[in-house]
């Protein structure tokens, strides 16, 4: 008999229904030796960013972003802002960008776009 968190809805198990993606916008210098495999900035240039992290809660977790920006290889992170992401939002022609960074962030945990020359 299958889990009753397996069942889900339409294919989505619970588990990621409870769930939920937020971005979180800051501004970071990068300091090398992230824990993930990325395309990095140069070390010690500071860049806008946003974070995409998939958490158990849809209200924001400002000290686990900054753990994950951390993982990234950020540090000095200044003027974080979170909020949720309407997902029908992403289907916007200005959004529309952001898909695969939204879908990275619920099938790896988080997602990181850096802006160069910011």
């Amino acid at each position: 008999m299958a889990s009753p968190l397996a069942a889900g809805y339409n294919g989505v198990s619970l588990e990621i229904m409870n769930k939920s993606v937020l971005i979180y916008s800051f501004e970071g210098r990068y300091t090398g030796s992230p824990e993930y495999d990325f395309t990095e900035p140069a070390v010690g240039d500071t860049h806008k960013c946003i974070l995409f992290l998939f958490q158990n809660q849809q209200s924001c977790d400002f000290e686990n972003a900054k753990e994950e920006c951390r993982r990234f290889g950020f540090s000095e992170i200044a003027n974080l802002k979170g909020k949720t992401i309407a997902v029908e939002g992403l289907n916007t022609d200005k959004a529309r960008k952001f898909i695969p960074y939204y879908e990275e962030a619920i099938a790896e945990g988080s997602s990181l776009v850096w802006y160069p020359n910011t």
